[in-house]
């Protein structure tokens, strides 16, 4: 009977402390874990370990405090049938399911709120040791995940969410500024690039991709703008600001050639959503788009600037 005892209070007392360490890790977010960083600097590189993969590292604990819960439950209920009779395993299945649920499940992860950054200072290694030892184990489990079929994701529409950030709003979870951006973030995949395009529309000033400054200086002073359109063969080839090209004739550089000076630029169509413009924008690291017109002269130059600020007018 001692050793049935003996055995209970160990299950209780690993998973306990294992409840702790997972839920220590979850209350840890990003401020709090800078602040223990600037306190614990000696500590910083196993905590930088964990936290890099902080979903892994969790579903480690999770993983060896199910392990320890299920063999240790099964082992101590072969002992316990040996040792009591029916009356007396009932009531000690009943005392150990308490007990397990208290002292194992939730008096850790309250006291874990408290005391996560003290737990995880000090057992930070244990916990990387664990996520290391398990981690076979954890990659084997999940590959089930690649022979079951999984749910397909529920996509909502832009209405449904809409009133979603409507509702909250309403609760006082968000308020009006943050509601604002985030109905523009989602307006931004209906809105299309040609409400972008000034009108009355000036048609653009092209260069010559091989003229040089010397040559195009009767064009820019006859029609100064601030950006041109450079052709390469009869065809947009980027831009050249009006900046760099009065530059090379105030510095006496006339015979530097017009594509030289040229900024990349990316084509779109003016049916281009913001939200896909944006993405391209950032993908291709450029700052400019030119968007088709009847002919070159039409083309119209849209900003990294004013799809910004096309974002952030919404509403």
């Amino acid at each position: 009977m001692l050793l049935v005892v003996v055995y209970a209070c160990c299950i209780v007392l690993i998973t306990s402390f294992l409840s702790l360490l997972e839920s220590s890790i979850v209350a840890i977010n990003e401020l709090r874990l800078v602040t223990i960083l600037h306190r614990r600097p000696e500590r910083k590189e196993t905590l930088q370990k964990v936290f890099r993969k902080k979903r892994e590292h969790l579903s480690s604990i999770v993983l060896l405090s199910t392990m320890v819960s299920i063999s240790g439950s099964t082992f101590l209920g072969a002992l316990a049938a040996k040792e009591f009779d029916d009356l007396w395993l009932a009531a000690f299945t009943a005392i150990l399911a308490y007990v397990m649920m208290v002292f194992a499940k939730v008096l850790p992860k309250l006291i874990a709120v408290q005391v996560a950054d003290r737990v995880l200072v000090r057992w930070c290694g244990l916990i990387h040791w664990i996520y290391l030892l398990t981690r076979p184990v954890l990659q084997l489990a999940l590959v089930w995940l690649h022979v079951l079929p999984t749910p397909t994701a529920v996509v909502r529409s832009g209405d449904e969410l809409q009133s979603i950030i409507r509702h909250y709003n309403k609760k006082g979870l968000i308020g009006k500024r943050q509601r604002k951006l985030a109905e523009a973030v989602l307006s931004s995949h209906q809105r299309k690039l040609e409400e972008l395009i000034e009108k009355p529309f000036t048609p653009n000033v092209c260069l010559p991709f091989d003229a040089s400054v010397a040559a195009i200086r009767e064009v820019l002073q006859s029609s100064p703008c601030k950006r041109y359109i450079v052709l390469k063969e009869d065809q947009p080839a980027g831009i050249v600001l009006y900046r760099h090209l009065a530059r090379c004739l105030v510095n006496n550089e006339g015979e530097v050639v017009v594509g030289s000076l040229v900024r990349d630029a990316i084509s779109l169509s003016p049916e281009t959503s913001l939200h896909e413009a944006m993405k391209v924008l950032q993908k291709s690291r450029v700052s400019m788009i030119l968007l088709s017109g009847d002919s070159v002269e039409k083309t119209r130059i849209i900003t990294a600037k004013m799809l910004y600020q096309a974002l952030l007018r919404y509403g």
